[in-house]
């Protein structure tokens, strides 16, 4: 049995809805004021429009395909090399940064435990269901994005009847008109605007990873098109919906980085238990991600080994049709990341978890323009499944933005080396595949 139109949509809720909403918008608030609502919106149209040409990549081909071999097709083997491994690489840190995370947020019921030994032990856990059958992974993806969903929920209902019917300690003063108050448009001007541009993109990151359960899917080309055309405007209301609700219960100047802008809503309502509830629900996310993420390294990787870009061995399936050596190998680099985070500065570790943005960029970038080459091979848009509104003009629209994006993270935000890292990477990636072709090639001869 495959993954289900459920199982797919909240698959790419749980990669989208995480620690960056329960906890990191609060930064975003404090940055921009009521304009987040704005770049948030802006960013969700990007996203859907990169999801929907990597849908239409997905279901042009009945074998499959996953994203970097698709790029492949289109844009060369070398990019097919490149994307793919940076592909697997983003995916990777984002799963040592979550389940350290997660560790982190369990310790706040029992501090005695050794982070390590948490993270272990939610790593078990991941690793008995992502070795199961894929229906398996979808279930556990399924309920972990459910408790978050209504985590959401039960913010903005209980947030409706505080501002609409005046009800609790923030009853009286709470009013969706705070978000028209005077300096909090944009309390730091468009530079503060801009500045969260990259946060509100980046908190969409995920979406895309529906693209590789086509071929794991039950009638994939029923229900992908529905679920992407879905999920965007799902993610709006639960991010712009959550954060109105917020910025209209709590003043401006008490956001901050430091806190989550959920438990500030609630102890503003008069709901102080909610500290606890919303570390449970971040615990969850973050197990959540990591359990998306662990599904995307292992089909990206036993993609690259079919295509000769990785072991052989690594393309290896089990009785139950997972990837299993891609997937084991995928858990161990992980775990090996979670220990070396351990032992590694801060720092270190931190410039690598700033330089998934570039790459996550790089990986966008690449599937538009094999996106437009795809287009160009195909005779007008009839017949065409799930097809990119607006192509090719949107998808030159999209790619002029991740640049501009690109840019203000590098200028703006000043990560010269993290951008740095990511060049080495690739250009690294790029020299290697053609070393390897050039052996190839040199075998065949022989």
């Amino acid at each position: 049995m495959g993954l289900k139109q459920r199982h797919i949509l909240f698959m790419a809720l749980g990669g989208s809805v995480g620690a960056g909403l329960f906890l990191g918008s609060g930064g975003a608030i404090r940055q921009a004021g009521t304009s987040v609502l704005l770049a948030y919106l802006l960013c969700g149209v990007v996203v859907f429009l990169i999801g929907r040409a990597a849908a239409e990549l997905a279901l042009s081909d009945p074998e499959g395909r996953t994203l970097n071999a698709f790029v492949g097709r289109y844009v060369g083997a070398r990019m097919e090399f490149m994307v793919g491994w940076s592909y697997w690489l983003i995916w990777t840190l984002v799963c040592i940064s979550e389940i350290t995370a997660a560790g982190i947020f369990v310790r706040y019921w029992v501090p005695g435990v050794p982070q390590w030994a948490v993270a272990a032990m939610l790593g078990a856990v991941l690793l008995a269901v992502g070795s199961r059958a894929v229906a398996t992974f979808g279930e556990m993806e399924f309920w972990l994005a459910l408790v978050k969903i209504w985590a959401i929920v039960a913010l903005l209902g209980c947030g409706l009847v505080t501002i609409l019917g005046h009800v609790g300690p923030a009853g009286p003063r709470a009013s969706f008109g705070h978000l028209w108050d005077a300096g909090v448009m944009l309390p730091h001007g468009m530079a503060g605007f801009a500045a969260i541009l990259p946060v509100a993109l980046f908190a969409f990151g995920g979406t895309e990873i529906i693209a590789l359960t086509a071929a794991e899917t039950d009638n994939a080309v029923r229900v992908l098109p529905r679920v992407i055309n879905g999920i965007v405007g799902r993610i709006l209301v639960f991010y712009i919906g959550s954060l109105a609700v917020i910025m209209a219960i709590v003043p401006w100047g008490e956001v901050d980085s430091a806190h989550s802008p959920f438990v500030l809503a609630f102890r503003h309502m008069g709901l102080p238990m909610a500290a606890g509830a919303i570390n449970a629900v971040m615990a969850l996310a973050a197990l959540s991600a990591c359990n998306a993420g662990l599904y995307a390294t292992s089909r990206t990787l036993a993609s690259l080994a079919e295509s000769g870009m990785a072991s052989a061995r690594l393309r290896e399936r089990s009785a139950a049709g997972v990837p299993a050596m891609a997937f084991a190998a995928s858990f161990l680099t992980m775990l090996a990341g979670v220990a070396l985070n351990y032992f590694l500065p801060d720092r270190l570790f931190g410039y690598a978890i700033q330089g998934v943005a570039f790459l996550l960029i790089f990986v966008w970038v690449s599937i538009m323009a094999a996106h437009l080459a795809y287009r160009r091979g195909v005779d007008g848009t009839r017949g065409l499944v799930a097809a990119l509104p607006g192509a090719p003009v949107s998808n030159w629209l999209a790619i002029v933005f991740l640049l501009a994006i690109g840019l203000d993270i590098v200028w703006g935000g000043r990560l010269y080396v993290p951008f740095v890292l990511d060049a080495v990477w690739l250009a690294g990636l790029a020299l290697l595949h053609g070393r390897l072709s050039a052996l190839r090639a040199g075998a065949s001869v022989v």
